[in-house]
């Protein structure tokens, strides 16, 4: 049974019968999760005598105390950032959270296999920075709201850095992430309503009385005003007759009157064709709904999905609404728009008249409504709970999951058996072994012969000297295998390295996996000591863009091809560059930054061994030319796809190199070669400030004093 954390807003209890729509749906997903049995549940909420705590066996509730003095400072926050800064925003609550948050995770025997965080992008920030390099789980942002100050862009932009994936309630909002970070990974999952609570309204279009329904907040956003000076502007084109059988209901006043509710009442009390409501409970809601004829959602601002607009439609009452956010996609043909970009109260008028004085058309109307409500699954709150495992579940293992693993070989055959042993050995068996060999001249091609001869997964390919990117290039070229996993032929794996990566990949929906490498070096007693840790000792999952900066800056994603587990179509329209000795530098970077998620996982499966013979071990003076090149291709990349920061952090890896080859090399017309680049390569203008102002001055500084 799988373990997630579920941490809601904390701004109402759940679970609960009576709370707002995010907290209804955590109640639906906890619930449902009591007769599917597919997870326990450990659930964040806020300590509200309202929690239903009892006949829940898998769903354990962690109540988040908020004292008066931290609410109190919260509001306050809240109003400033609000009217004053406008600006992202977080609350002091958020570090509640995660410390009750934390306190359970330390307390739980391992760790959990999702965290979904419900419509509060500040906690999820809070989470992120908490828990970075030191948990390993997916983490879910669940956004059910438009941008603003607590789903800012600057929110969007650091939670795609760390890997977190949306989870969206519409296409409209999916979009709106999107807007704001191009590489943020979103899947939508459609709110819904319970459809089996839904028939007909029994009154909607049989008679002359005409009843138009708004029900909702009295706020500016809601379009209130709109709808009330467009029903007094129909009124004066209907003739006596038409007046007489229409009548507008506005239900949802609170009982505070304040200034725009005081304006409407205003309005509305010259006409009495108009009547005023208080909020109402749920019971006498749904019996005013039943006596609609049409229900009006005049919406100004964008929603982020239109639950009411498909409660509407789910009974079948006439309704009419705007092209506002995900209204068009949720109500389709099932109701009649009006575009609130111009000219809104004419515009409003004008589908008021045409559906007061055409009863066809309102049974028509009625009836798409119906009838797309019913019809399209993801709207039926049945299928949420399905749909959101769907979502967060680890993909399944299949027959088709092959492993391609090509390894390239040319005059290791003091090294090969080990290598090729150790992929053969592999505990994931299902695998597409193929060895290129390189026109080796020692025994190497006929222990790769002898291997295939004994083992029907592999596949030997005899080819001219081209070099480790034209042997790699013909292993691509060859592959069957909808993984990719490079080995080059003097280092080798654990056993487990393939089926841990694979499952790692399919648990966090991840387009590459990287594990930890350690150096191996002469004078090893058995495979796998004498060894030292290479890589960074601390998990971390990050967007394909914030992948291709950890490559440069630190030291868990690294360079090296190879202990990489690959999706296979990310080497579409991309091969590795012949004659080059530095074509890791030359390539990775490309497939980090096609992959939506990276994942590093710190265990050393890929031993790297260290000879003094091997190509890395060359003389600097012999291979720096090679790394120029791959450098300058790579600023040349990201600048063409307007990759800014990619573009300045690869500029400071050049000149980075350049200092250090510099510093290496003896060659004095070299050095001058080099000098000469470095300041080709800097400016003024041009001086990257993407890692902060004392970097930028310092790589300005050896422009002019090479210390």
């Amino acid at each position: 049974m799988k373990r997630i954390a579920i941490i809601s807003p904390c701004n109402f209890p759940v679970p609960s019968s009576s709370s707002g729509a995010v907290e209804g749906l955590i109640t639906r997903i906890i619930e449902d999760n009591e007769k599917y049995k597919k997870c326990d549940i450990d659930l964040f909420t806020i300590a509200f005598e309202e929690n239903i705590c009892s006949g829940f066996s898998n769903t354990n509730l962690f109540l988040v105390k908020l004292p008066e003095y931290i609410r109190i400072i919260d509001r306050v926050w809240n109003k400033y950032h609000r009217t004053v800064q406008g600006k992202s925003s977080k609350r002091f609550l958020d570090r509640l959270i995660v410390n009750t948050f934390l306190n359970r995770l330390n307390d739980i025997d391992g760790e959990y296999d999702a965290v979904i965080i419900e419509n509060m992008m500040s906690t999820a920030c809070e989470l992120v920075h908490s828990c970075s390099g030191k948990f390993d789980f997916p983490i879910y942002f669940h956004m059910h709201n438009d941008v603003d100050i607590y789903r800012s862009p600057e929110h969007i932009r650091e939670l795609v850095r760390y890997g977190v994936q949306f989870i969206s309630v519409s296409e409209y909002i999916k979009g709106q992430i999107l807007k704001q970070d191009k590489n943020a990974i979103v899947t939508t999952l459609y709110n819904g309503v319970d459809l089996s609570r839904f028939n007909r309204a029994k009154k909607a279009g049989e008679d002359n009385t005409i009843t138009l329904l708004y029900a909702g907040r009295i706020i500016p956003g809601k379009g209130v005003k709109e709808l009330v000076l467009s029903f007094i502007s129909a009124l004066k084109q209907f003739g006596e007759e038409e007046k007489e059988g229409i009548r507008l209901l506005i239900v949802g006043f609170s009982d505070f009157d304040h200034g725009y509710e005081k304006e409407i009442r205003t309005l509305a009390r010259e006409y009495e064709k108009i009547e005023c409501l208080g909020q109402v409970g749920a019971e006498e809601m749904s019996s005013i709904y039943d006596s609609a004829d049409v229900v009006i959602m005049p919406t100004i601002d964008e929603e982020p999905f239109g639950l009411v607009a498909l409660e509407t439609m789910a009974k079948g009452i006439p309704l009419i609404t705007t092209n506002s956010g995900a209204i068009p996609e949720v109500v389709a043909d099932g109701a009649l728009i009006v575009d609130k970009s111009s000219e809104f109260v004419k515009k409003l008028t004008e589908a008021i008249i045409s559906v007061v004085m055409d009863r066809e058309y309102r049974k028509s109307l009625s009836e798409k409504a119906f009838d797309r409500a019913h019809q399209i699954k993801e709207f039926d709150l049945q299928n949420y709970y399905p749909s959101f495992m769907e979502i967060i579940d680890e993909q399944k293992l299949d027959s088709e999951d092959l492993i391609s693993v090509i390894v390239p070989v040319y005059n290791v055959k003091d090294f090969l058996r080990r290598c090729i042993f150790s992929i053969t050995s592999q505990t994931y068996s299902n695998l597409d072994i193929i060895i290129v060999d390189d026109g080796s001249t020692d025994d190497s091609g006929t222990i790769c012969d002898e291997f295939a001869q004994k083992d029907r997964r592999i596949k030997v390919i005899h080819q001219d000297n081209m070099g480790l990117s034209g042997a790699r290039n013909t292993g691509l070229d060859n592959v069957s295998g909808k993984y990719i996993f490079f080995c080059d032929s003097d280092d080798y794996l654990r056993d487990t390295a393939l089926e841990l990566m694979l499952k790692k990949l399919k648990k966090d929906h991840a387009d590459i996996v990287a594990c930890g490498i350690s150096h191996v070096f002469d004078g090893s007693k058995a495979d796998f000591d004498n060894t030292e840790r290479f890589t960074s000792a601390n998990p971390g999952r990050w967007s394909g863009h914030e992948s291709v900066i950890q490559m440069m800056r630190s030291d868990n994603v690294c360079t090296v091809i190879p202990n990489k587990l690959y999706k296979r179509e990310l080497f579409e329209g991309i091969r590795f560059p012949l004659g080059a000795k530095n074509e890791d530098e030359a390539t990775t970077y490309m497939l980090l930054y096609k992959a939506g998620l990276v994942t590093y996982m710190p265990d050393d499966f890929y031993m790297y061994y260290q000879r003094e013979v091997s190509i890395m071990h060359e003389d600097i003076e012999h291979r720096y030319q090679h790394f120029l090149e791959a450098s300058l291709n790579r600023i040349k990349y990201f600048k063409e796809n307007g990759e800014n920061d990619l573009e300045e952090h690869s500029r400071i890896t050049l000149l980075e190199w350049i200092k250090y080859s510099y510093r290496n090399i003896g060659d004095n017309e070299k050095k001058k070669e080099l000098l000469g680049l470095y300041k080709e390569n800097i400016n003024a203008n041009n001086a990257p400030s993407v890692m902060g102002k004392k970097k930028k001055l310092a790589l300005l500084l050896w422009k002019y004093t090479q210390y």
